[in-house]
């Protein structure tokens, strides 16, 4: 049995006790001043309004008891393991010192799959499997928590590395549960900060981190929730102090030979210099709502270098989709590119999302917006997810950057004539394509013979730096 069941159980049999013992010294004491006072039982229209009023009382009482228990469970109802907020109270109450989040990866798929129903059992097997698998082999040290979807939390009072690697003996087992075919990602962390809290919110974004695929399961390292919450508080005062730094990937046109686009990528440092990975100070700014901000910073940025280069030049750079959606950062964006006189066209947005957003008619009226005003959109990643081809029905794009699935293995055979015929649909519908990870004067000839357009990768050239870059195209720098 769980111990968040069990913890259930004692705590419904403590209140029913905390109930029912007042209530019956109340009806024995009413019974006995109503009746048998006096030795005779005596029934009267008081006597009948009395004890209607007591059966009310009665009633109302075990109701608001039953609403009250009902209001303060420990349990998920789906799962049977603790939810969220008693979950926490645990992990604030007896500190342990490792903290783990396992998450079904493709439970969006099981749910279309086989149905809500199948997916909540699939749910409750787990938490079982993990409870008599994992926390069985601590001693049962430890709890079950469900913070949300297929996103479970474990308190361990054991060493973080020996939890991983029950966790990764865990994973490698339960490849198949109730006949469904399941993908797990799992992050631990040592629980050393004062705000337990703060190191599950770090958890959520370990957990982004693999599924970007910045981390390897079979290569992963154990988290520190010090380390990682001074890493958070850089990242913080980074942007605020808008220390970014723009270096540049060189896109050549196959067809000219000339390099007239740059990818933007954004570094971020700390204020000690040392360098911060986008795969961890993105979901740090996007937990604390800072995405406006940092986006807004990349435009700034952007049209800064945009000014100081030649004007045969353009620049791409991705924004976040969800500031994207947003009128107020419509409205600063055009605001900034109007005072910059920068000529619109100059500017490539990149575009990148696994799934299609459910209101995709009012995201598109804003891309709209841009291509209104002259900005370029390119879709980058294109061929990742079914969203590619949802954004390319509905959408007209300047561009396309194909997944590196697409470029990376031309000796693939398939691969190569589904990327064919990308580009010839593409072309077809009056937009540029690109290829990445270019890193062979073969796949130069290959792609060339293609028809794609534009290509980027080792074979063209290395990543610069921000002033290198101005040194390169600055229409001023012979005077």
């Amino acid at each position: 049995m769980l111990q968040s069941v069990r913890e259930e159980r004692a705590r419904h049999f403590r209140m029913a006790l905390r109930i029912g013992i007042p209530l019956l010294f109340f009806i024995f004491a009413l019974a006995y001043a109503v009746f048998f006072h006096g030795g005779t039982i005596a029934f009267s229209t008081g006597a009948a309004v009395i004890f209607a009023a007591m059966v009310f009382v009665i009633v109302y009482f075990i109701f608001f008891a039953l609403e009250l228990s009902r209001k303060e469970t420990l349990l998920d109802r789906v799962t049977g393991g603790y939810h969220y907020t008693s979950f926490l109270d645990r992990v604030f109450r007896d500190r342990p010192r490792t903290l783990a989040a396992v998450q079904i990866s493709n439970l969006s798929v099981i749910n279309e799959m086989f149905g809500v129903r199948k997916a909540d059992n699939l749910l409750r097997m787990l938490v079982n499997a993990l409870d008599q698998d994992v926390l069985a082999r601590f001693s049962k040290r430890g709890w079950i928590g469900r913070k949300n979807g297929a996103e479970f939390l474990l308190a361990i009072d054991a060493e973080p590395e020996t939890v991983e690697a029950e966790l990764e003996r865990f994973v490698h087992g339960h490849h198949q549960m109730d006949d469904v075919e399941v993908d797990f990602t799992f992050a631990v962390i040592r629980n050393n900060i004062d705000d337990p809290e703060k190191a599950l919110e770090q958890l959520r974004d370990l957990l982004v981190q693999q599924e970007q695929g910045d981390r390897d399961i079979e290569k992963s390292l154990v988290s520190d929730a010090r380390k990682l919450s001074l890493a958070e508080q850089n990242v913080i005062d980074a942007v605020h102090r808008k220390d970014l730094l723009l270096h540049l990937r060189p896109l050549q046109n196959l067809h000219s030979g000339e390099t007239d686009i740059y990818e933007v990528v954004v570094k971020m440092f700390a204020s000690d210099g040392s360098g911060i990975a986008p795969g961890e100070f993105l979901p740090i700014i996007n937990r604390h709502n800072l995405g406006v901000e940092y986006d807004l910073l990349i435009v700034e940025k952007v049209l800064e270098l945009a000014r100081m280069v030649d004007e045969k030049v353009a620049l791409s750079f991705n924004l976040s989709p969800f500031s994207l959606r947003k009128n107020s950062f419509l409205d600063e964006f055009h605001r900034r590119l109007e005072a910059s006189e920068i000529d619109p066209p100059r500017l490539i947005v990149e575009l990148y999302e696994r799934k299609s957003h459910h209101r995709l008619e009012e995201y598109l009226k804003r891309l709209k917006i841009l291509k209104h005003w002259g900005v370029r959109l390119c879709l980058d990643n294109f061929g990742s997810s079914n969203a590619s081809m949802e954004y390319l029905r509905h959408f007209p794009f300047d561009m396309i950057q194909f997944d590196r699935e697409y470029t990376f293995d031309l000796e693939n055979g398939k691969n190569l004539s589904i990327l064919r015929s990308f580009i010839t649909m593409a072309h077809e519908m009056g937009m540029l394509t690109g290829a990445k990870w270019v890193d062979s004067r073969e796949k130069i000839r290959i792609f060339r013979e293609l028809g794609v357009d534009y290509i980027q990768g080792f074979a063209v050239g290395k990543v610069i730096k921000e002033m290198e870059f101005v040194r390169m195209y600055n229409p001023l720098k012979e005077q």
